[in-house]
């Protein structure tokens, strides 16, 4: 079906026999379901006078219990505004699940904290194993300490420490590139991370079903990219720890749950279809 124009009560796109609340943007998680067909009247039902009447003779007062309403008792209501509820229909359970005008769910913010985490963790382990040619030195250094102290001397704490700051930008270097590779990679190559896979979702344009380019993938992690080199620098690195705080926060109160980098790259996080 095609994408609404406009706020109202239209017919869902996932189930035909209810109606779904467009608000203009997105669909929302209000639904309800669609008025019932009035029941013929029984054979023995009451007969109303004016319909049998003779021509000509005036008809009888209407019944103010049914007046202005249709069989079952309850009002019409114009098209676009919430239908009322018959007190004996039982109300049809709430979706609020928050969806795209397309169909598609929205992801949970948990299903991309998680996510996270379990790519934090992948990417992580690639980043330290291709750190290995460089952690000789530091290691080193912190053998000969440690040999230091178990001899009973009284070795200097910040020969490790001075060996661990000359290798520590080559590191933090490493773990950028690590992971803009690997995002980039499985955006491209799959719509998702490995974490994002594992939690079933998918990143999209927010314009509608299609894969994203090499392009848009880089877009969508600059923020990240720029916020762990300002934390590597000791003069900014509050404003990249802010910064990496603020982005994945701000799908919290987003009507669409992007975060910054989601907006940057015009991207949203959806359900995978099954």
């Amino acid at each position: 079906m095609t994408t609404p124009s406009a706020p109202g009560w239209y017919e869902d796109p996932d189930d035909a026999t209810r109606l779904r609340y467009f608000d203009g943007i997105v669909w929302s998680s209000h639904t309800t379901p669609r008025h019932a067909q009035p029941a013929a009247p029984a054979a023995n039902a009451p007969v109303d006078p004016a319909s049998t009447a003779a021509p000509g003779a005036p008809a009888g007062p209407a019944d103010p219990r049914t007046q202005g309403t249709p069989w079952g008792g309850a009002p019409q209501q114009p098209w676009g505004q919430p239908p009322a509820q018959h007190p004996h229909w039982q109300q049809a359970p709430v979706d609020r699940a928050l969806r795209m005008p397309d169909g598609d769910v929205v992801a949970e913010w948990w299903r991309r904290l998680l996510a996270w985490v379990v790519d934090s963790l992948l990417t992580g382990l690639l980043a330290g194993l291709a750190s290995l040619p460089l952690m000789g030195s530091y290691l080193d250094a912190v053998r000969d300490w440690l040999q230091a102290s178990a001899n009973g001397e009284n070795p200097d704490f910040s020969v490790p420490l001075n060996a661990f700051a000359e290798i520590a930008l080559p590191i933090g270097l490493i773990q950028i590139g690590v992971g803009l590779v690997y995002s980039t990679l499985f955006l491209v190559w799959r719509s998702a991370t490995p974490g994002k896979m594992l939690l079933g979702t998918i990143v999209r344009p927010t314009a509608g079903r299609a894969r994203i380019g090499v392009g848009v993938a880089l877009r969508r992690q600059s923020l990240g990219v720029v916020s762990d080199l300002l934390q590597l620098n000791p003069l900014v690195n509050v404003a990249g720890i802010v910064l990496s705080v603020v982005d994945p926060g701000w799908l919290i109160r987003d009507p669409r749950r992007q975060a910054l980098h989601d907006k940057v790259a015009d991207t949203v996080v959806v359900l995978r279809k099954r």
